[in-house]
């Protein structure tokens, strides 16, 4: 079973999955601005169903507890559109981290991330389907993002929950599936974030290797990296046989991402313009469906 905020679903029910999106987000205390406040509802609708207008069916949530998650605004996204919305557990980066992360041990912050998957959040009776988006920095680890890292490892192999993780620009990939494998994870439970960024198909395969799978999910942000890049990875890896180890995602953190403000694709970058560059380039909505279906259905299962 896949786990929603609206209840349990059967795995071949997810549908096409966005696997990194936040559509109830708050990041203004760290980074000072309003632009990653989600608190216009109305606007994050309209975009979700621009999203599902494309196909869309599901989407992985991964506004954890330090990043202004509101799992019952996430139940009534999912009610009005009809979309399976799965939320997570976790910390982000260090920087976001409260006071009580850096101090408390970290069986202590596991026990945090099992009650939330198997008793629910806040009171709401919603219970967490993934433990993410934890963290680490671009090039080290800070040592209460190695300590969330851990919890969220002891915590899946207590619950069979994923976890899927941010790697800052695609770095320290290796790093964090070592640990996570290190604390007995199953590397079929792992998504490593924004790999996309890295562009660097030897550090791909080098990732493969450990069993893990990767986001390409900062689809679209095209000052990051061309999506024309993107594609051109995807086929070259989609050659190479790893189909089973990508997902793909758009990872919309601000406000002026979103299409309404006319400049980038907000959560339809994969269905839209990803999807045109594949097919430019010999790849069918069919050979796509492993990274938007498959992948996501099996990783997601209890």
């Amino acid at each position: 079973m896949i786990r929603t905020v609206c209840g349990e679903i059967e795995k071949k029910q997810l549908g096409v999955t966005m696997c990194h999106e936040h559509i109830a987000l708050d990041l203004s205390p760290v980074r000072g601005d309003s632009d990653s406040t989600f608190d216009d509802h109305e606007l994050i609708l309209q975009e979700l169903l621009k999203l599902k207008a494309l196909g869309g069916e599901a989407v992985i949530e991964v506004t954890c507890n330090d990043m202004g998650r509101d799992v019952l605004a996430l139940r009534e996204y999912s009610e009005q559109t009809g979309m399976h919305i799965v939320c997570s557990t976790g910390f982000y980066l260090a920087a976001y981290h409260p006071q009580w992360v850096k101090e408390s041990d970290t069986n202590e912050i596991a026990k945090l991330f099992v009650r939330e998957i198997t008793e629910g959040i806040d009171g709401t009776g919603i219970r967490a389907g993934i433990i993410g988006e934890v963290a680490a920095g671009q090039f080290e680890m800070a040592p209460s993002e190695r300590k969330v890292l851990t919890a969220a490892a002891r915590a899946s192999v207590e619950t069979g929950c994923p976890v899927t993780t941010h790697c800052q620009l695609g770095g320290l990939a290796l790093e964090q599936a070592a640990l996570l494998k290190g604390e007995g994870m199953d590397p079929g439970k792992i998504i490593l974030g924004h790999l996309d960024l890295a562009n660097d198909i030897d550090y791909y395969e080098r990732i493969f290797e450990t069993g893990v799978s990767i986001g390409f999910d900062t689809c679209g942000k095209f000052t990051y990296l061309p999506d024309e890049t993107r594609a051109d990875n995807l086929v070259k890896l989609m050659e190479k046989g790893y189909t089973g180890q990508i997902l793909l995602s758009n990872d919309i953190s601000r406000k002026s991402y979103l299409t309404k403000f006319g400049k980038f694709y907000g959560y339809t970058a994969v269905l839209g313009r990803l999807r045109e560059l594949l097919a430019e380039r010999g790849v069918s909505f069919e050979q796509m469906k492993p990274m938007l279906v498959d992948n996501p259905a099996r990783i997601l299962d209890f």
